[in-house]
């Protein structure tokens, strides 16, 4: 008897060890709340046990190619597509975007400027207090892609590098009243706790795509393939879009969509 139950106890865990869905995501996703409220509508619907993982867009393309996630959501399109180049994953799908804008303290004024660059510059050359994640983030490496372009090296104590994800960044540039580079979604959603306005945005360079990869399942067994595939059609169904699309932080919503859902 005892052996008996023993067995349907290592059944069960089996299945349920089966049934888990390991998600890796940017913080800047996860920090708005919605994979929250999208989490027991995919749990429902597709009887999966969805885990989330929030990091860094460079660390969870590190979950990736060591398997230790079954699906990404990221955003940082060069390093997606060197992931798939590489064979890591089998499937990327863009679904949704939002942008990057630079906030800094509510109290503070900078002359007009027409490009993301001229304003790095500015903060550059003024030497003004400037809070990089430095964590391989897709926000991170979108400030390493704008001080290359101006051929500049930010270093020194105006330089505050804090290895966190993007709400604690922020709040960290709203303690020391600096600037920072930050998704807009996930300033709108911490923005009442901010003493902090948008900058400048507006410039196409500043366009944020997220993407979903499903991870190569022949890079190990214990990979949840189907899940994957599940949540990516959970994501595609045309009401999860609409919602999505109408998730919002008060009466401003938080991103929108690639395309329209049918």
């Amino acid at each position: 008897m005892k052996k008996l139950v023993f067995v349907l106890l290592l059944m069960l865990a089996c299945v349920c060890v089966a049934k888990q869905l390991i998600l890796a995501t940017t913080t800047s996703v996860y920090n708005t709340g919605l994979l929250d409220f999208l989490k027991p509508q995919f749990e429902k619907r597709y009887g999966h046990s969805l885990s989330i993982v929030a990091v860094g867009t460079g660390m969870a393309l590190e979950y990736g190619k060591r398997a230790d996630a079954d699906i990404l959501l990221v955003h940082s399109p060069e390093d997606e597509l060197l992931f798939m180049k590489e064979g890591h994953g089998v499937l990327r799908v863009s679904f949704m975007y939002n942008d990057f804008v630079i906030v800094g303290p509510d109290d503070k004024t900078v002359p007009s400027v027409r490009t993301v660059q001229e304003f790095f510059d500015y903060i550059y050359e003024n030497k003004l207090s400037f809070v990089s994640r430095a964590d391989e983030s897709g926000t991170h490496k979108k400030e390493k892609q704008i001080w290359k372009s101006l051929n500049k090296v930010p270093s020194g104590a105006w330089y505050i590098q804090t290895g966190q994800d993007m709400a604690r960044t922020l709040m960290i540039a709203d303690e020391k009243r600096a600037f920072t580079l930050t998704d807009r979604s996930t300033f709108l959603a911490l923005k009442n706790k901010l003493n902090m306005k948008i900058f400048f945005e507006g410039d196409p360079q500043l366009l944020n795509i997220y993407s979903l990869i499903v991870v190569n399942p022949s890079k190990s067994d214990r990979l949840n393939y189907e899940g994957a595939l599940d949540f990516v059609r959970f994501i595609l169904d045309p009401a999860t879009l609409k919602m999505i699309s109408a998730y919002s932080a008060g009466e401003t919503k938080l991103f929108n969509l690639l395309f329209e859902p049918k």
